[in-house]
């Protein structure tokens, strides 16, 4: 049996680009869907193909403005490229704004299962302080269209921290985004930190004035009270967590981002898109959409950086990266791969996050406590090895 590969597929053009959003995105440029349809494919036949394809994703920026023929061209596309090809999941994130039309019907021919809807909100205030391009009467009317289309599974992003949001918004939001019936919930925090990339191009003086404004409204205490109540709230409407941002009714689990939890090799498609070989290298696509398109359609392939991860730094990321789910991690895993438990790294580290209630163990299992969800980031620094501290 070959293992799993699994493709990721950029798609930079928005409407309106958020001023929170981090991903790499322009706003405007619809003329060039077309031609970014054609680097898309194009880049395809100059990747190497490992593996057997389980699973697509088409992320962004907004993918549902390409249409259902140009997105089912990109899947024929991969499926020509792979010589086994089983997908168990193609996802396409979408935008619920009235001003644009998704070729829900189209996605679904063209071999689409699952939407991932960006509805940030249910609550119009809060979209408005967020600048986003839809109402939540438009999210509705999104979320309905797509079901309407036949799609079974639908997943829809929301978004707390928001400054001024309080517990009792949350709430409500979370009620709301429950009357809709969906099958998988992302509950996200606003992130208003640049990210280290985007110092050599930090966004636009808008979007870093709105960014400070918000910042200073924000409050981190009463972000984890919100978490904690997404929990307690989705839990009792039969949402199970499986990961740290991540709610699914049975068997609705995205099968692509548990790829990235599990380290499954994946390729990224377009630009800014990143790839790992499942093994000790990463590397990213060009961010620029001029230099990317320019590359590829003169046949290069446009990879923009390498890393080689050494073993201690492969280790490390395997527990950062089951800590991230719920069930954890298993000792004798890391232990078999690595050569080294990694409650040993750090032993007194680690005794400390499981006397603060942190952090469990159960056998050969380590996982993260509910309240050591909402403080992740403290538990990983018991176990990160210090020559990965020192970077």
């Amino acid at each position: 049996m070959e293992p799993s590969h699994h493709l990721y597929v950029h798609v930079p053009f928005c409407r309106l680009v958020c001023a929170y959003c981090d991903f790499v995105t322009v706003g405007g440029r619809a003329d060039d869907i077309g031609r970014y349809a054609d680097a898309v494919r194009r880049e395809l036949e100059l990747r190497p193909a490992p593996g057997e394809l389980r699973t697509v994703y088409f992320g962004g920026g907004t993918p549902s403005l390409l249409d259902g023929a140009t997105i089912g061209s990109i899947l024929d596309a991969a499926r020509a490229r792979w010589a086994s090809v089983a997908l168990d999941e193609v996802t396409l994130e979408a935008n619920p704004s009235g001003r644009e039309t998704p070729d829900w019907e189209g996605y679904r021919r063209a071999g689409v299962t699952r939407i991932s809807l960006g509805v940030q909100s249910l609550r119009d205030e809060e979209l408005t302080s967020l600048a986003r391009g839809h109402t939540a009467v438009e999210a509705r009317d999104a979320f309905a269209s797509a079901r309407a289309a036949g799609f079974a599974d639908v997943s829809i992003d929301l978004i707390y921290g928001i400054g001024g949001q309080t517990l009792d918004d949350w709430r409500d939001g979370l009620e709301r985004a429950l009357e809709l019936g969906p099958d998988h919930i992302s509950c996200y925090a606003l992130q208003l930190a640049l990210q280290p990339d985007e110092w050599a191009a930090p966004p636009r003086a808008g979007a870093l004035r709105w960014r400070d404004r918000m910042v200073r409204r924000q409050d981190d205490e009463l972000a984890g009270d919100q978490y904690a109540l997404a929990a307690d709230l989705l839990g009792e409407a039969g949402y199970a967590q499986y990961e740290l941002s991540s709610w699914a009714r049975p068997g609705r689990e995205s099968r692509h981002n548990a790829a990235y939890w599990a380290r499954r090799p994946y390729t990224g498609i377009g630009a800014g898109a990143h790839s790992y070989d499942g093994v000790a290298e990463r590397s990213w696509n060009e961010r620029d959409l001029d230099a990317y398109l320019a590359g590829v359609e003169v046949g290069e392939r446009p990879i923009a950086g390498r890393e080689a991860l050494d073993a201690t730094t492969r280790a490390f990321e395997a527990v950062a990266l089951g800590l991230r789910r719920v069930s954890g991690i298993r000792r004798s895993d890391i232990a078999a791969e690595f050569g080294e438990d990694p409650l040993d790294r750090d032993p007194a580290a680690v005794e400390e996050v499981v006397r603060a209630g942190l952090l469990e163990l159960d056998g050969d299992r380590v996982r993260l406590t509910a309240r050591g969800r909402l403080m992740a980031s403290e538990v990983l620094l018991a176990f990160v090895p210090e020559a990965v501290a020192r970077r």
